[in-house]
């Protein structure tokens, strides 16, 4: 008897074979609608009655279409895009994390239009400690072998969320409520699988650690340690993980935007107790090899179209381009697009300095007109602009952490270190600030790279208040930051970037700074 799970995550709403850079290109090698014919063709070759067809969540927020789709407040765009997920065919689905970021109201008409049910057990209801959005758990059954499928998602959400987002959730360790249910639920099933919007924190293979051990990831503790679980059925981390680990359970995560699907294949062996896993096995189907799905282009089509016609729209006019020219470039040398973010942190907070990262590797900045798709494709994400109180010491622990980023090769040149690369890149997590001057020597030990850190001319002081603009996503704990924490935070605005964007570029004339502040050497 061949078992067989399709698994999907992190789609992040691109719902279409394309990235929105230009109009009319709808080439990409990924997308919801290539992930769907993926997933058909498995499943007519393997036989309905075989194929668990999950999805991991982050698919409500990540695209210029996501953000038509909510910045719309038409219920009509939000069906339509459910739609969409709808005609995959999928038997049941966990939440991302990415997946609250426009609220709970939005997320349960999301969640309650969905055919497939959603499974989370460690998102509760914090008054009556219950699932909220979902079950628990489901049980099904192919071909006469009862399948349990067990939800989770990552429990690091309060450290990223806007406080109104979570409102009366209480969220649980992984770890700890997979431990719980697996053993209520395994002596019930033959094969145990958990969907989980989460990532290992440690190599599969070795055990040793690949980030900090904080709770945000807890896949390999749940692989290792709870006996009970057969598959592990990821997302989160954007990998293209494809494995079967020492003790012969799988482990997937097929990366980001639709690019895979992962199948896993169990070979089981039926006893008199029932069903065991004989042979598994995986692999990453790449859905660049499948034509994007006629029932799902269908559904979208509409959407896309007013999507299309609203990144058009010009916001703003600048008396000068505001470029970015490579993005790792720009984050190890200064850009006036880096620069003109800065700028606008500062404009709404009043602050003494800002601090803001290049959220997309594939950012260009502004030419002198700029466009709803220009602001979408440069800052893609729909974080919140906050105000912290800083000493300088604390300060210069911040920004001493950004140059443990980097190091230099035996050529003298200057480039970021494999932990920010692999197994994903995670560049996002590279602040710069303004207007403060610092430079940084990288053959120093990590900690003590500092040889200049001066604000206004003047000398950061260890014992000195600064107030800093930063979004609240590093605020709230996001990269592993030294120093940040939620009793830090001032105020927060209520506005996301592209509000601030339209807001901060038609207030009246802005003049772009060109002026490099920091240097790495």
């Amino acid at each position: 008897m061949k078992l067989v799970f399709l698994h999907s995550s992190d789609t992040h709403g691109y719902l279409l074979p394309t990235d929105y850079q230009s109009t009319g290109d709808y080439d990409a090698p990924y997308g919801l609608s290539r992930v769907a014919s993926a997933i058909k063709v498995e499943k007519a070759k393997w036989g309905a009655d075989h194929v668990i067809v999950t999805d991991a969540g982050d698919c409500l927020q990540g695209s210029p279409l996501a953000a038509y789709t909510h910045g719309s407040k038409n219920l009509d765009n939000l069906a339509r895009f459910t739609a969409a997920y709808n005609a995959v065919g999928y038997d049941v689905r966990c939440l991302g994390n990415h997946d609250f970021n426009f609220g709970q109201e939005y997320m349960a008409y999301y969640v309650d239009n969905n055919k497939a049910p959603f499974v989370n057990c460690n998102i509760l209801d914090a008054e009556t400690q219950v699932p909220t959005l979902g079950r628990d758990y489901v049980i099904l059954e192919r071909s006469g072998v009862k399948v349990g499928v067990l939800g989770i998602t990552t429990q690091y959400i309060p450290h990223w969320e806007a406080a109104d987002r979570i409102k009366g959730l209480a969220f649980k360790s992984a770890y700890e409520q997979i431990a719980h249910f697996a053993k209520i639920i395994k002596p019930q099933v033959d094969v145990l699988a958990v969907l989980y919007h989460g990532g290992f924190e440690s190599d599969i293979a070795s055990g040793e650690a690949t980030e900090p051990h904080n709770g945000e990831n807890e896949g390999y503790r749940i692989l290792t340690e709870i006996s009970e679980v057969d598959v592990m059925l990821t997302g989160h981390q954007h990998r293209r993980l494809n494995m079967i680990s020492p003790s012969g359970k799988p482990c997937v995560q097929p990366g980001y935007r639709g690019e895979a699907i992962a199948e896993v294949v169990l070979d089981l062996e039926k006893t008199e107790a029932g069903y065991k896993v004989k042979e598994a096995t995986s692999e990453l189907i790449d859905t660049k090899d499948f034509a994007s799905d006629p029932e799902v282009e269908e559904i979208v089509k509409p959407l896309d179209l007013a999507t299309q016609k609203w990144l058009d729209q010009p916001i703003a006019h600048l008396d000068q381009p505001a470029q970015i020219e490579d993005a790792n470039k720009g984050r190890i040398e200064g850009a006036p697009f880096i620069n003109l973010l800065q700028q606008m942190q500062l404009y709404f907070t009043h602050a003494d300095l800002s601090a803001t990262a290049v959220m997309n590797d594939v950012a260009k900045g502004f030419g002198k007109t700029v466009t709803m798709r220009d602001i979408l494709l440069n800052y893609p994400y729909a974080n919140q602009l906050v105000s912290i109180k800083l000493t300088g010491k604390q300060l210069r622990h911040i920004v001493e952490h950004t140059a443990s980023f980097l190091e230099k090769d035996e050529n003298g040149k200057i480039h970021f270190i494999d932990r920010y690369l692999k197994p994903k890149p995670e560049l996002y997590h590279f602040d710069v600030f303004y207007p403060l001057e610092y430079e940084a020597d990288l053959s120093k030990p990590v900690g003590q790279r500092l040889t200049k850190l001066k604000l206004k001319g003047q000398d950061i002081q260890d014992d000195q208040v600064y107030h800093l603009a930063v979004n609240n996503y590093r605020a709230n704990g996001g990269g592993f930051y030294p120093e940040y924490s939620l009793d830090k935070i001032e105020f927060s605005l209520d506005k996301d970037y592209v509000q601030m964007f339209s807001e901060y570029l038609t207030q009246g004339e802005v003049k772009v700074d060109t002026k490099k502040y920091y240097r790495f050497y």
